[in-house]
Formats: structure tokens, C-alpha cells, sequence
């Protein structure tokens, strides 16, 4: 809003009435003398984030995979609420020439606000967060320092704390997914079949949260080999029929490490099959094939947007990883994974020390945001809100990378 200056009534108004006025005079000017500088702002940590971490950097970073850096900056160093804008340099060595990165927001210090680090973690407009250009997540070494914070806009200002952490970006194969979505009838013989935004739910959500750095993606449609109502055989039928074509098109020529999903449209709700993988290998089998429901949730899981393909699918894929349940809600899921180190199937312990991140999707309208630790679940289990823990997050990029070095194609 911009405040509207008084201007003066009187025409006879001498000029230095006016508000834009420069006033003129033969004394000598007044020389105001600078008092004490601006007290230095401390610099809380620095982040880098992904998909899941904690505020010293302790999960691995995939090479070219969206990333975010975030700031936190102590607001014990202003006086009153402050606007604040900055710059990040990049290197890849520490006498390298720099790639300066503007932040992305600008952020608004309160000293009455007591928010200690780990609630500003939670909430994403409580740091300077900065995009990495692509260039910058190639794999290797990079030294991120903040170059400068500005009040938004007056002049730099002095900068005390922790200004540079060094990083590495560890390479990862591409996540190979044919997605395969089965057309059915019921016993009238009306047609359902799998909605483009369920496919495009699931492929963004892999994208955004597996560890990889891109996902190769094809879909199809075909005529399932069963009709409506289901029984609990129904998701049986359909992983054997996914399984038979994957046998087909791998012997056809398709890569070896493609693992193959099914889609089931819930006919909103009237014809939900529970979805299942075919099993869950101790050992890298891309071979092995899952099938999951689709439909609008409804606040299903705790999932208010179009689709609920993407979260379950990604729980039946990764079964396919060699994923087990943590056993939450206790009494609505087994609890085969007995090395989960996470209470309540959470991202995080009571300690707060990890924190999700979906950077978003523009073209499906889904924004940045963080994910409290403790308010939200991993992937592997049945409870509301999930996303990848880095226990998660870790070992199916361990298990991608044993499935990229055992099945790649030979020539």
C-alpha cells in the first residue's frame, strides 16, 4: 500500500513546505554523524533439502534432483520486525568462480518471536530458501555460502555464524516405471477406467519424493481380466496379468529395470480394490510387479487434492524395494519391519530432527512446503500423511542402485 503524502493548500507555499522538496539555503549544511552500525545478524544453519532431512545435512543428497537451500537467521539480531532479502554463492571449489543465487522469498524477522530452529524447520516461510539451478546439482562437491542478507531495501548487512557448509551430490539412477492402467466392467457393464490425473499424481509424487533423480515414465491402458464387484482375489488377478505383460515387453526389448504398477479406478468409491504387491524381495527382482487403487480421496489418509494414486502407489512400489510396514496404526497393520527407528511410523522422533520437503508441482498446483517430522508419516504405513522417512529414503536408493548395477542391459 503506498501512503499518500500531504500536499500543500496554499499555492503561495514556500517550496520547502513541499514533502519532495530539497530545501535550499546558504548555511552551511548540518552533517548528522552515523551512530553505531546495524547489530550482526547470526546465521543459524544452513539446510539443504530434498525430498527428507535434518538441519546438519545427514541424508544424502541425489545428484540432479531438485533442491532447496534454507537459511535461518536468529531474529535476537533486529530490534523491531525486519524484511529481509539474500544471496547464496556457489562452488564447486573453494577458490572456484561463484554462481550467486537470489533467494526466492523474502523473509520477515520478529524479535518477539520465540520460534527456536526446529519450529522454523516446520514452517517454510521461516527461512531464506533458495532453488539450486540445475547446473548446480551435478554430482560431486559444492560449498554454499550466504554472500550477503539485505534489508529489504537498505544495505548489506554484517553477518555473524555459520555462512558456509560444503555438500555432496551422490548419484542415482532414474526410476524406470511403466504404469499400467486396468479398464473393467461391472455387472451392468458399465466401463471404468483410471483417469489421467491419478497417472500424473503418481508420477509426480515419485518424481518429487523417491530418491532419484528423475523418473522414467510410459503408461498404458488395457481391458482388465476381471469385472466388478472384487473380492480379495480381484488384486491378485491383477498383478499376474501385469506380470504376463511385463514378461512380454521385456522380451520385447524393454529395460530390464522397469518396475511395473497397476492402477484400479475405485468407481468413487463403489468398487475398491486393495491394493498389493506380488511380493517383497530380500533381493533386487525388478521383476516384481504391484497393483493399487485410484480414485478422488475424499480426506482418505488425510488427502484432501485429486488423487490418491500418488501416496498409495507409492507404498505398493515400494514393497517392490524390498519395504516392509512399520506396524502403524498398531492393530491395522503388521509391523514386519522391526528395524523402523521411527515412533508412531513418523518422519520423525519427538526430537524433531528430520523434516519432509515437497518442493512442488506448479502444473498440478502444489506448493512448497515442509513437513513437520512428527505430524506426518512415512510412506510404509497406513497412517495419514505421508511421504518418505530417510530410513525410507535410504534404502530404496540403496536397492536402485543394486538394480541398476545387477539388470543393466548389456551394450
Amino acid at each position: 500500500m503506498t501512503r499518500k503524502l500531504g500536499m500543500p493548500q496554499d499555492k503561495t507555499s514556500r517550496k520547502s513546505d513541499h514533502p519532495y522538496a530539497r530545501v535550499q539555503s546558504d548555511a552551511p549544511p548540518t552533517i548528522a554523524f552515523a551512530g553505531p552500525g546495524p547489530a550482526a545478524l547470526a546465521v543459524e544453519a544452513i539446510e539443504v533439502c530434498q525430498a527428507i532431512q535434518s538441519v546438519d545435512n545427514s541424508v544424502t543428497l541425489i545428484a540432479n534432483k531438485a533442491t532447496m537451500v534454507r537459511v535461518y537467521i536468529a531474529q535476537s539480531g533486529v530490534a523491531s520486525e525486519t524484511r529481509l532479502r539474500g544471496e547464496i554463492t556457489l562452488r564447486t571449489s573453494g577458490q572456484g568462480p561463484a554462481t550467486f543465487v537470489p533467494a526466492m522469498n523474502e523473509l520477515i524477522l520478529d524479535p518477539t518471536d520465540g520460534a527456536a530452529i526446529a519450529d522454523k524447520r516446520e514452517t517454510i516461510t521461516k527461512s531464506l530458501n533458495f532453488r539450486l539451478p540445475d547446473s548446480a546439482t551435478r554430482a560431486g562437491s559444492l560449498i554454499i555460502e550466504v554472500n550477503r542478507v539485505t534489508q529489504a531495501g537498505g544495505d548489506d548487512l554484517p553477518l555473524t555464524g555459520t555462512r558456509t557448509v560444503p555438500i555432496k551430490f551422490v548419484p542415482a539412477p532414474p526410476l524406470r516405471i511403466r504404469c499400467i492402467g486396468l479398464r473393467y466392467r461391472d455387472g451392468a457393464g458399465k466401463t471404468y477406467t483410471p483417469d489421467a490425473v491419478h497417472f500424473a499424481y503418481f508420477r509426480s509424487y515419485l518424481e518429487r519424493a523417491y530418491p532419484v533423480p528423475s523418473v522414467i515414465w510410459s503408461q498404458i491402458v488395457v481391458d482388465a481380466n476381471f469385472t466388478a464387484p472384487f473380492n480379495n482375489d480381484t488384486v491378485l488377478d491383477a498383478n499376474m496379468q501385469i506380470a504376463a505383460i511385463r514378461s512380454t515387453e521385456i522380451n520385447s526389448g524393454t529395460d530390464p529395470r522397469t518396475h511395473y504398477v497397476a492402477l484400479v479406478d475405485d468407481a468413487n468409491g463403489a468398487n475398491f480394490m486393495r491394493g498389493r504387491a506380488m511380493g517383497i524381495p530380500a533381493t533386487p527382482q525388478p521383476d516384481t510387479v504391484a497393483s493399487a487403487p485410484c480414485g478422488v480421496p475424499k480426506g482418505f489418509a488425510g488427502d484432501a487434492d485429486l488423487s490418491y494414486a500418488d501416496w498409495y502407489g507409492a507404498h505398493e512400489l515400494g514393497h517392490t524395494f524390498g519395504r516392509y510396514h512399520p506396524g502403524y496404526p498398531p492393530g491395522q497393520q503388521d509391523a514386519s519391519d522391526p528395524a523402523f527407528p521411527f515412533q508412531n511410523g513418523q518422519l520423525s522422533n519427538a526430537d524433531r530432527k528430520f523434516v519432509g520437503y515437497d518442493l512442488g508441482d506448479p502444473a498440478l498446483g502444489m506448493p512448497l512446503q515442509a513437513l513437520a517430522g512428527v505430524g506426518h508419516h512415512d510412506v510404509m504405513t497406513y497412517a495419514d500423511r505421508q511421504w518418505l522417512c530417510a530410513y525410507t529414503f535410504e534404502a530404496i536408493r540403496i536397492r536402485l542402485k543394486e538394480e541398476d548395477e545387477q539388470f543393466a542391459p548389456v551394450g
